[in-house]
């Protein structure tokens, strides 16, 4: 019996156009669902007034801003998370959104709900200085921190003028990481082998292929406490502290927002209500204020370029390059 191969490769042509729309349809709900939820969740917990109404979102009039830092901070452009990934905080996109909030005369004060780990030493630098700057328009700032609010989250929160935290909110870790992997011995057993030429002696300092010299260690530690040391000062400075007092709670550890009251990390117990009312009053404001929320995102934007690049084949070596990226790459300088 003879094949009808073009018959086919037409069946097999439209089953792929289902399965990649069935992938969409069902990316989009997922999507959605997730971003949806999530703003449904974050005007809960921003909302419930002491009237049991919601405060309302607008874009034009009097209002507080509200920023979310959420997820591992680093430079460049925020993740906008979805099906495909968490959401994380990239100082190049918060700082700009800090800086047409500052400019914006409508934001009388901005609220920042922080809800990440940490990340980007030079990250949570970043989105520091650019609080310090809104703050100069006489604005103030008032941070809302989430379940944790630790290591670089705790850096940008340290800009705020009055920190909020729940009791069990985790916070602190003023500390700094860097993290590096050794593949010598893996390379040795699979006979692989590493040349590298280099125009000076510390060029490939922290290579994954050799042993890490005394020397090398001795520098990289130079770095980490340097960073270390302007994390507690920017603590000190923001906090109304002394070196020293910060330098005794600076040791990486975790305190509870109970006991980062205790400490002078934080003002106030409360969440976002009380952060929005009190943000309000600082302003001079009134109670229940309009909010505008400054991540004004497409929920179906990061669905199409994902989808794009599953058809042109993207996806899949973003996904090679990341895999080996973690592997083999030495990580930049964190706080967490």
């Amino acid at each position: 019996m003879e094949i009808d191969r073009e018959k086919i490769r037409k069946q097999n042509r439209k089953l792929n156009w289902i399965i990649i729309a069935a992938v969409v349809f069902v990316g989009a709900a997922l999507t959605l669902s997730a971003v949806m939820g999530s703003r449904v969740d974050a005007k809960k917990i921003a909302g419930l007034s002491r009237k049991g109404g919601l405060f309302s979102s607008a874009s034009s009039g009097d209002r507080v801003g509200v920023l979310y830092i959420s997820g591992v901070i680093h430079s460049g452009r925020s993740g906008a998370g979805g099906f495909m990934g968490s959401r994380t905080s990239g100082s190049d996109s918060i700082v700009s959104m800090i800086e047409n909030a500052a400019v914006d005369p409508g934001v009388k004060a901005l609220v920042v709900r922080i809800n990440s780990p940490g990340g980007s030493a030079a990250g949570s630098q970043e989105i520091y200085d650019a609080l310090l700057r809104f703050k100069q328009k006489k604005k103030p700032v008032i941070i809302s921190m989430g379940d944790v609010a630790a290591s670089g989250g705790y850096y940008i929160a340290a800009a705020g003028d009055t920190i909020f935290a729940d009791p069990a909110t985790l916070t602190g870790s003023i500390g700094v990481i860097f993290s590096l992997v050794g593949y010598e011995e893996l390379f040795k057993k699979v006979g692989l082998d590493s040349n590298v030429i280099k125009s000076v002696e510390h060029k490939d300092i922290g290579s994954p292929y050799r042993p890490m010299t005394e020397e090398e260690r001795q520098i990289l530690q130079g770095a980490v406490d340097n960073i270390h040391s302007q994390f507690i000062s920017h603590v000190a400075k923001g906090r109304g502290m002394d070196i020293e007092e910060v330098s005794k709670l600076a040791d990486g550890r975790l305190y509870t927002g109970e006991q980062a009251l205790g400490n002078k990390l934080v003002d106030k117990m409360g969440g976002m209500h009380e952060a929005v009312e009190f943000a309000a009053k600082k302003a001079g404001m009134p109670s229940s204020p309009k909010l505008e929320y400054l991540q004004k995102e497409n929920p179906f934007m990061s669905l199409f370029e994902t989808a794009s690049e599953i058809g042109s084949g993207v996806l899949a070596n973003k996904i090679a390059e990341a895999a080996a990226k973690q592997m083999l790459a030495a990580p930049g300088i964190e706080t967490r």
